[in-house]
């Protein structure tokens, strides 16, 4: 019996001492994890940040230049016809957007959904206005009708779009 006391006497602090030590150590090991992933996500905000506010800065950008008031002022509309207008008209819209694609990774899906849907309808927009005009129209007529049409409408795609970029990124930008 005395030599158990004695094993006892010797193994049980050492054991405290083990498990003491083993917990402290465990603590020391959380708070560095979570100050790493504290720094981690830190050092990640300031540097997508930057790259967020230019996105919804270049797709803010790319939704007013498809309002048919700014898109008929960047073309010269009165040497053109309205077929040869309404394929530049085509061609600028697709070329700003395959610009503008890769900023869908900086923006919620919804927003980016509805910036994809704006500039479908602005195809369809343009499409439909020039197929109301009779063959060799000009330019201006069909500008005219597109701009005519477009202010008609309310609550247009482009309209929610913007709005719902400018919600979005008021919401995570604050």
């Amino acid at each position: 019996m005395d030599i158990f006391l004695d094993i006892l006497k010797y193994t049980l602090p050492a054991v405290l001492v083990v498990f003491a030590t083993y917990v402290v150590l465990k603590q020391l090991h959380n708070e560095n994890e979570k100050r790493r992933r504290y720094e981690f996500l830190r050092t990640s905000a300031e540097l997508i940040t930057p790259a967020r506010l230019q996105a919804y800065e270049r797709l803010t950008l790319f939704i007013e230049r498809m309002i048919p008031d700014n898109l008929a002022m960047r073309q010269p509309c009165a040497s053109m016809t309205a077929a040869a207008l309404q394929s530049q008209l085509l061609e600028i819209i697709r070329n700003e957007y395959e610009h503008n694609v890769s900023q869908q990774l900086y923006v919620g899906n919804d927003v980016w959904i509805m910036v994809r849907n704006a500039k479908e309808s602005m195809l369809q927009l343009v499409n439909s206005c020039a197929t109301r005009l009779p063959t060799g129209s000009s330019g201006i007529a069909l500008a005219q009708l597109i701009i005519e049409t477009y202010n008609a409408a309310s609550g247009t795609t482009l309209d929610i779009a913007l709005d719902m970029l400018k919600k979005e990124m008021n919401e995570r930008l604050g």
